[in-house]
């Protein structure tokens, strides 16, 4: 990885350092706290400009996120153009627009594609023989493509409510799985008591957040017709504060020339940045948290302060909405648009629907609805609707 290019280093908001690219694993080596990329504006510039036209996906911003152009960034087409308008959605919902960021498209069919082509490729340059880290489930099945693209092992811990298809294609794709009984909690105290070797990939790796800065260059870099407002649900936060820090950038370089507003949503049953947002204090560990929608049952965030500050910088908000809310939300768009909308993306929908009822999303705004996840994962619960 360059040292020396588009990606300058890893903040740390908490002690206020900034760390060399090849100094960091996961958190600030000084405190301990989540860390967060940060750009060089003239060379992040160059980088955008200079991408190759023929690369798909994150490939053709391999230089921006400090890898050789023609090396080191094993993607598989991860990041394509998954943007989809929908204009029924708008009318109901009553916004001027509404598109939908389909991040199922990706190989594994999970945003987490993005996440983990950069992490298990930094993994990789740094001889690593293998990665480790907890998951509801998507991640594992990412990085087990990644890592075997890379020729590299992979161990996750997932629990044992974890969707089959996910376990099950963690496996063909040549991944090891610990699978723990109970939920997302529960296999996330079992990866941290383990003495596992391997390069750590969770969701606390600035890597993955690399990654997510991505669809922040895809979405709006020099784009015409960037929306107002972005909303995504949001588990640990490692997606909203990579799309930030993305964003950020962008605003740095003079190729945006304002941050839009971001908007987070979970599910009622454990909304922990929400709860944090509304109050205006530090985010409190759910203690029973209970959700269907497992990628979203996340009772401590990993970098959920970033989250909370990137909802704070961009003037966004946070929202809370039922499960059936968000179950219904994904079934009817999926109805109504063609675009097949997991339970997860309906977190989201429910979240902008609640969000224009409440004034936050005027009728003249655009929106654009992060569904990180393929319908197929979670097709079960969404066929109980």
């Amino acid at each position: 990885m360059h040292t020396d290019g588009a990606l300058a280093g890893f903040d740390c908001q908490t002690c206020g350092t900034t760390h060399a690219p090849d100094d960091v694993e996961t958190t600030c080596p000084d405190c301990g706290e989540p860390v967060t990329p940060a750009f060089d504006p003239d060379a992040l510039g160059k980088a955008l400009d200079e991408r190759t036209h023929d690369a798909t996906g994150i490939d053709r911003f391999a230089p921006a996120l400090g890898f050789d152009s023609d090396s080191g960034l094993v993607s598989l087409g991860a990041g394509g153009k998954s943007v989809i308008d929908a204009p029924l959605l708008a009318d109901e919902i009553g916004v001027g627009d509404v598109r939908i960021a389909d991040e199922g498209r990706n190989p594994t069919g999970s945003a987490a594609d993005r996440e983990l082509a950069v992490a298990v490729s930094i993994a990789a340059q740094r001889d690593a023989e293998g990665v480790v880290l907890p998951s509801t489930g998507n991640a594992a099945r990412s990085a087990a493509a990644y890592a075997g693209r890379a020729g590299l092992e992979s161990l996750s811990y997932v629990p044992s409510r974890t969707p089959f298809l996910e376990k099950a294609m963690t496996n063909v794709h040549g991944g090891e799985l610990s699978v723990v009984e109970g939920r997302y909690v529960d296999a996330a105290a079992a990866y941290d008591g383990a003495d596992t070797e391997g390069f750590p990939v969770g969701p606390d790796s600035p890597f993955r957040q690399l990654g997510a800065a991505t669809l922040a260059w895809g979405l709006f870099d020099r784009e015409t017709d960037s929306p107002d407002a972005v909303v995504l649900p949001v588990g640990h936060g490692t997606r909203l504060a990579g799309l930030f820090a993305g964003l950020k950038a962008l605003e740095a370089t003079g190729r945006l020339d304002s941050l839009p507003e971001l908007y987070a949503t979970q599910p009622e049953g454990c909304a922990p940045i929400v709860t944090a947002h509304e109050t205006d204090e530090e985010i409190e560990p759910r203690d029973t948290p209970d959700s269907v929608i497992g990628p979203l049952e996340i009772p401590d965030p990993a970098v959920g302060s970033l989250a909370r500050e990137a909802l704070r910088e961009s003037d966004g908000g946070a929202v809370a909405v039922p499960d059936d809310d968000a179950l219904a939300a994904a079934v009817d768009a999926t109805a109504a648009t063609g675009v097949e909308v997991s339970a997860t993306g309906g977190v989201a929908l429910a979240g902008a629907q609640k969000l224009a009822e409440k004034g936050a999303l005027g009728s003249d705004t655009s929106v654009l609805v992060v569904d990180p996840l393929a319908a197929a994962a979670e097709s079960d619960i969404l066929r109980s609707q």
